[in-house]
C-alpha cells in the first residue's frame, strides 16, 4: 500500500482555515477605498486561493510536467487577459 497520496485531516482543516481566511480578507478589502488597488488585491488573493486548491486538492504537484506546464500556460493567459482589460 502506498500511503503517499493520503493526507491527514489536520492538513485539510488547515487548508480550509486558510481558504476561509482568504475569503474574509478579500471581503474586507472590498469595504476599503484603495482605488485601483482593490481589484489587484482581490484578484491576487483569488490567485493564491486557486494555487492552494490546485496543489492540495487537485494534486497538481504530484502530476507530471505537462500538467504543470498546462497550469502555467493558463495562468499566463489569465494574466494577459487581466493586463489587457485593466491597462488597455
Amino acid at each position: 500500500m502506498d500511503n503517499q497520496n493520503i493526507a491527514s485531516s489536520k492538513k485539510y482543516i488547515l487548508v480550509f482555515v486558510a481558504l476561509v481566511a482568504l475569503v474574509l480578507i478579500s471581503t474586507g478589502i472590498r469595504t476599503l477605498n484603495l482605488g485601483y488597488l482593490n481589484p489587484l488585491l482581490t484578484i491576487g488573493l483569488a490567485g493564491v486561493s486557486a494555487i492552494i486548491v490546485l496543489t492540495q486538492f487537485m494534486k497538481i504537484k504530484l502530476d507530471g510536467s505537462f500538467a504543470r506546464l498546462l497550469v502555467a500556460g493558463i495562468l499566463a493567459l489569465a494574466l494577459l487577459i487581466f493586463f489587457v482589460a485593466f491597462v488597455g
